[in-house]
């Protein structure tokens, strides 16, 4: 009888892990490759408001960039907040690593709650920045 409960709970736990890794939809670019500027979205919400909705998204650029400090990156993972009323997106948190496609090590993470930044894809042709902000916002009271 107790190795039924072992098994059952195991699985359970097994269940939970699978659970909560983050299935990542590509808007932009290809995930394996990295000389493409990749744009994914986890479509699970963070939180939920009538007006905001708070979302992961992640980026790898094709080449090196910088960041708003000046912070050079390959590829970031972030939180997002969703203004639905404004139709508008902003950062609120950013990992950044030097390797493309989310590899290695992260070498900084910033914390943007104090002074979003906006969410704009620049020089990702063609840009998915209002593609995700609609879909973010589809069925919000915003």
């Amino acid at each position: 009888m107790k190795t039924g409960w072992v098994l059952v709970l195991l699985g359970a736990m097994a269940g939970q892990g699978q659970a909560s890794e983050k299935a990542w939809f590509t808007v932009a670019g290809n995930p394996g490759n990295p000389a493409v500027d990749t744009v994914q979205v986890d479509p699970v919400a963070v939180a939920t408001t009538p007006e905001r909705k708070t979302m992961y998204v992640r980026v790898s650029r094709a080449s090196q960039r910088t960041n708003w400090e000046g912070l050079p990156y390959r590829s970031y993972e972030s939180q997002v907040a969703f203004d639905c009323r404004a139709r508008k997106a902003h950062y609120l948190i950013a990992t950044y690593y030097m390797a493309p496609l989310w590899a290695g090590d992260p070498h900084s993470t910033t914390d943007y709650t104090d002074k979003p930044q906006p969410m704009l894809f620049r020089d990702v042709e063609p840009n998915p920045t209002q593609r995700i902000v609609r879909a973010a916002c589809r069925g919000s009271t915003g």
